[in-house]
C-alpha cells in the first residue's frame, strides 16, 4: 500500500501547491480508496485538483470524470492567527509552558518591531503540534500552515520564532512538523531556517505517522456507538487518550501533563 501513500502525497503537492509530481498507476480500487482517504481527512478539494492537473493517461476514466466533478473550493488560505493580542491563551496542558507563550506574544506585541506574522506562524506550528499529540496528523491543518508560509515567509522573523521555539522547547516537534510538510507537499528544507535538524531521524518519524494516516482504512477509524444499558448506574470509566506517550521523547514535559489531564477527563466521566 505504499503507493496509495506515495500517490496521496503527490497528488496533495500538486492540487494545493502546484508542485510538479509524477503519480504511479495504481487499480481502480486502490484509487477509489485514495479519494475515500481524501474525503475522511478533509483535503478532497486538493486531491480532486491534483487528479485533474495530473496525466490523464495515468488515472482510470471514471477517477478522473469523478474528480473533475468532486473539485471543490477548500483550499489552504492563509488565514488569521490563532491568538488574540490581549487575552491570555491556553495552548499547552502544562501550566509553565502555557506562561512561556503568553510571555512572549506579550513582549512581542509590546516590542519596537512588533511581528505579528512572526506569533502567528508560532501559533500555527503549536496547533499542528497539539494535533500530533491527540489525534494524529491534520492534513488540512498542515495545508494551512504550508499556505501560510508560502504567503507570508517574507515577513515572517525567523530569528525570533528560532528563539521562541528553543524557550518552548519545541525544536524536536517543529522538526517531526516540518518534515511533514516536506513529505506531505514537496516543502524544502531550505524554507525552514528556524530548524536546523530536519534530519534522517524526524523524516523517518514523519513519514511513518503519514503512511500509517494514509494507508489505514478510514472506516476503521470511526468508533461505534456504545449501547447503553437500561438501569445502569454508574458509566464505565472510558480508557484515558495515550497518544500523547508516542511523542515522549520528544516533548517530555507536555507529554506527560497532557497524559495526566487525559486521566483526569476520564475519571471525571464517572458518576457519583
Amino acid at each position: 500500500m505504499r503507493i496509495l501513500f506515495r500517490n496521496f502525497t503527490r497528488l496533495l503537492s500538486i492540487g494545493a501547491f502546484g508542485a510538479d509530481r509524477a503519480i504511479e498507476e495504481m487499480s481502480e480500487y486502490k484509487w477509489n480508496k485514495l479519494l475515500l482517504t481524501a474525503k475522511a481527512y478533509g483535503v478532497e478539494g486538493y486531491v480532486c485538483s491534483g487528479i485533474v492537473k495530473s496525466d490523464e493517461g495515468m488515472i482510470p476514466h471514471g477517477i478522473y470524470e469523478q474528480a473533475s466533478g468532486g473539485i471543490c473550493q477548500t483550499q489552504a488560505t492563509a488565514a488569521r492567527s490563532g491568538f488574540a493580542p490581549g487575552r491570555r491563551i491556553k495552548k499547552f496542558s502544562n501550566f509553565h509552558l502555557n506562561n512561556k507563550l503568553n510571555k512572549i506574544i506579550f513582549d512581542e506585541i509590546h516590542s519596537i518591531d512588533t511581528s505579528i506574522n512572526s506569533l502567528t506562524m508560532l501559533c500555527k506550528l503549536i496547533d499542528n503540534i497539539n494535533n500530533l499529540l491527540d489525534k494524529g496528523v491534520d492534513i488540512t491543518a498542515m495545508a494551512d500552515l504550508g499556505a501560510y508560509l508560502r504567503a507570508y515567509g517574507d515577513k515572517i522573523d525567523f530569528v525570533k520564532i528560532e528563539a521562541w521555539i528553543k524557550l518552548l522547547g519545541i525544536r524536536k516537534m517543529c522538526n517531526i512538523v516540518c518534515c511533514c510538510l516536506i513529505s506531505l507537499f514537496s516543502f524544502e528544507a531550505e524554507e525552514f531556517p528556524f530548524i536546523k535538524e530536519a534530519g534522517c531521524k524526524y523524516r523517518r518519524k514523519a513519514d511513518l505517522i503519514l503512511s500509517k494516516a494514509v494507508e489505514s482504512s478510514p472506516e476503521l477509524s470511526v468508533r461505534p456507538q456504545r449501547k447503553e444499558t437500561d438501569g445502569q448506574g454508574i458509566n464505565p470509566i472510558s480508557k484515558p487518550n495515550t497518544s500523547p506517550l508516542r511523542f515522549f521523547k520528544y516533548m517530555p514535559v507536555e507529554t506527560s501533563s497532557r497524559f495526566i489531564a487525559n486521566i483526569a477527563k476520564s475519571l471525571s466521566n464517572i458518576d457519583e
